[in-house]
């Protein structure tokens, strides 16, 4: 008989992988008034109960999400301690039926022949911890698993005593969890943005710079300006040609000059004639005479 029991609760231990125990399970109320809108997103696994399946396991994560259709989805990741490999489990998240029993969930895995699990959210404040707790039995005999999920991969201590209080309440011994390794598992998260800084306008100018000529040391840069400045002394006269004010042009000036270029015209023209007139005298004196005796 003996060992019997000692082989029931040796399946239980292997197949659930949790703390086997005589008697039934627990009757442990899950939260009320549970809101999984407000639970959606990552938890990362703090402790736990000692699993046998999860012994080269580290960098333990839950994301619970929402498809476009409304259903809730989660997302195991584990990644294992020896070769890096990591694992990623999906299942979609079903309520209890029951308003008293939403916190109760079940998650049916993506993965064929894969039995549903159950797990109760016994309390959380969506923002920091939460504490989930299972149990199954075969006839007088069950097994139980907690888990402490936090918000931050590395929790402070302070969050990890609000999530013992909850074990403490429910009279869950403490002495059966392990811690999960989440050391050196920042690879993994998104890397956060560095805030922008204020600049001032020297910064500004330098950045420019930087921007246009990002590769010519400062050196470089005096080293130009002073063959500039060096070509400019050496060559006033062009420096004074580029400094000559432009010719103001007054309209009464250029109808003055306008006026003054007409005037000459008509003297040379009146000057040309009178020349002809006098030279056509000189050439017929005897026409001239005969029409002054006519005259006569």
């Amino acid at each position: 008989m003996i060992g019997k029991i000692v082989l029931i609760l040796s399946a239980l231990a292997l197949t659930n992988a949790q703390i086997p125990s005589l008697g039934f399970c627990p009757d442990y109320v899950p939260m009320a008034n549970f809101d999984m809108t407000k639970f959606l997103g990552i938890w990362y696994e703090a402790e736990r109960y000692f699993q046998l399946t999860e012994v080269i396991s580290r960098c333990v994560m839950a994301n619970y999400t929402m498809s476009p259709g409304g259903k809730f989805r989660v997302s195991n990741e584990v990644t294992n301690r020896f070769t890096g490999i990591k694992r990623v489990v999906e299942g979609e998240v079903k309520k209890a039926a029951s308003k008293a029993e939403e916190g109760k969930l079940i998650v049916k895995y993506t993965i064929p022949l894969t039995p549903e699990t159950k797990y109760s959210v016994l309390e959380t404040d969506y923002d920091s911890y939460a504490v989930l707790w299972s149990c199954s039995g075969i006839g007088p005999f069950h097994t139980q698993n907690a888990w402490v999920m936090t918000r931050d991969r590395l929790a402070p201590g302070t969050v990890l005593q609000k999530a013992y209080g909850v074990l403490d309440k429910y009279k869950i011994s403490k002495t059966f969890f392990v811690k999960t390794d989440q050391e050196d598992c920042a690879y993994l998260d998104t890397q956060p943005v560095a805030p922008a800084e204020e600049t001032t306008e020297k910064d500004s100018e330098e950045n420019a710079r930087d921007t246009v000529m990002p590769d010519v040391p400062e050196v470089i840069v005096e080293l130009e300006s002073a063959k500039e400045e060096e070509k400019i002394q050496k060559k006033p006269e062009a420096v004074e040609s580029t400094k000559k004010k432009p010719v103001k042009i007054i309209p009464e000036r250029i109808m003055e000059v306008a006026d003054a270029a007409k005037e000459e015209t008509l003297m040379k023209d009146t000057k040309m004639k009178e020349q002809k007139a006098s030279e056509a005298v000189k050439e017929k004196p005897e026409e001239n005479m005969k029409q002054k005796e006519k005259t006569v």
